[in-house]
């Protein structure tokens, strides 16, 4: 049994011998609660303010912490002032978020206000300037899902050790280094807006390192022609002209299921991609401009996609479903998609099958493996930026490693006053010469055999 002392006089208990040290009438009584581990600052569970109301009905708000050794509280007449108190003790559990929190508490009056981090986010997104709706519903709901810690952290009071502790934690949760990457840098962009309009000295973001992608990445899937073949065959009639035209074009779904047939030319054998479709938020689909100005652009159709095409109804979209309406992703994926690829065979070591995305995937696999040079190859997907297609399809000519390879050994072999042989695309041995215009003696090799360059 446990005991807390009690420093009320009870007539029922006697004073006990051997007491721990208190006022001269203290007991000790039985502890019917279970002894609480203090951590200096806050409990696990964090913070959160007091209400109290005076018998004249005013209203103050009291926020209990540990410091030191003994509990000590705060009185605050604005709920405001005692969230953010209570924000900065539990964004810094111990001592360190007790220093900063009194530290607030001292420079309140004498420093102008500063905003926290929540209302300066909004300040944020509402500037940010050519982003569509979607992006700014998206931008708040990142940071309610990953950075609400920081929400009543007055800007000033954002560390570069938060952020470090939001990257750690995130990376902790499992979540992709793409995600983590995503997060961060939307913080990253805000605080430096913050330290623009002159809120705080520096971004605390700068020089974070960020997580690797590890191991369980999901890259990209090139379906073998073979593979798409056996898939086709496993797709409903009505749907094949789509699957086709994806894979033959290399479009976005969103901008493949906006065509209108105003935007195929048979006779030149090119499609224009001018919209898209996107999701507006408390408003359902719309109609937009496609992912980048990049994107606005005209693609070279493969000639069976179009023709494919060719025989459908002329209506107001390219590609509709059987009732007439626009095909919708999620549910062509659930419906149609999903269960032809399971069919097919192709699904993953974790069984998830293969995406709508990997269609561009392949058709770009195709380009590049008869010669199509990577520039060309971002032209016709859209690629802002060529790095992206060499990120995703650099690996993919590997007859480009191989004339590499050959220079490389060219060059060499002239740095060291040789002659490199080649027979069946291979170096095969290394000649001395013995001038300029000279012609090369076959008993004098400098090496036999393969060369080792």
């Amino acid at each position: 049994m446990r005991y807390r002392f009690e420093s009320r006089y009870s007539p029922h208990l006697k004073p006990q011998v051997g007491a721990e040290k208190g006022p001269a009438c203290g007991f000790l009584l039985p502890n019917l609660y279970p002894k609480t581990t203090y951590r200096e600052g806050m409990p696990k569970r964090g913070r959160t303010p007091m209400r109290h109301e005076a018998v004249d009905k005013t209203v103050t708000w009291r926020v209990r912490f540990r410091q030191g050794r003994s509990d000590t509280s705060r009185t605050f007449y604005r709920e405001s002032d005692a969230n953010t108190f209570c924000a900065i003790l539990n964004a810094n559990p111990g001592s360190l978020g007790v220093t900063d929190a009194l530290t607030w508490l001292k420079n309140r009056d004498d420093e102008a206000e500063v905003p926290s981090f929540g209302e300066f986010f909004e300040t944020y997104v509402e500037q940010l300037t050519g982003v569509t709706p979607r992006t700014r519903a998206d931008y708040r709901k990142m940071k309610a899902r990953y950075l609400a810690e920081l929400d009543a952290l007055p800007l000033s009071l954002v560390t570069r050790g938060h952020v470090a502790a939001i990257v750690n934690r995130l990376e902790a949760q499992g979540l992709s280094a793409k995600t983590v990457k995503n997060a961060i840098h939307m913080l990253s962009s805000c605080m430096s807006l913050a330290a623009d309009e002159g809120h705080i000295a520096k971004n605390p973001c700068r020089r974070v390192r960020l997580p690797k992608p590890g191991l369980g990445v999901t890259e990209a899937r090139f379906l073998e022609p073979e593979e798409f073949k056996r898939l086709l065959a496993e797709i409903p009639e009505h749907y094949r002209p789509l699957i086709m035209f994806l894979v033959g074009t290399g479009c976005r779904w969103s901008e493949a299921t906006a065509l209108q047939p105003k935007h195929v030319s048979h006779e030149r054998g090119t499609v224009r991609i001018e919209q898209a479709w996107k999701r507006v938020p408390g408003q359902g689909w719309a109609l937009g401009p496609p992912k980048s100005p990049k994107s606005r652009r005209t693609v070279n159709a493969a000639v069976i996609a179009l023709a494919a095409v060719n025989p459908l109804p002329k209506t107001k979209w390219l590609f509709t479903t059987p009732q007439g309406s626009v095909v919708r992703h999620n549910n062509f994926f659930n419906r149609i998609w999903a269960p032809a690829v399971i069919r097919a065979g192709l699904v993953d070591e974790d069984g998830k099958p293969t995406r709508l995305h990997d269609l561009r995937h392949t058709h770009a696999s195709w380009l590049i493996s008869e010669g199509t040079p990577l520039e060309a190859v971002q032209d016709q997907l859209g690629h802002e930026s060529i790095l992206t297609t060499r990120k995703v399809y650099g690996h993919l000519q590997p007859a480009v490693g191989v004339e590499v390879g050959r220079m490389a050994s060219l060059t060499l072999a002239r740095a060291l006053g040789v002659d490199a042989v080649e027979a069946g695309g291979t170096v095969r041995g290394l000649r001395a010469i013995e001038g300029p215009h000279e012609p090369h003696d076959p008993d004098r090799l400098a090496v036999d055999g393969e060369a080792h360059c």
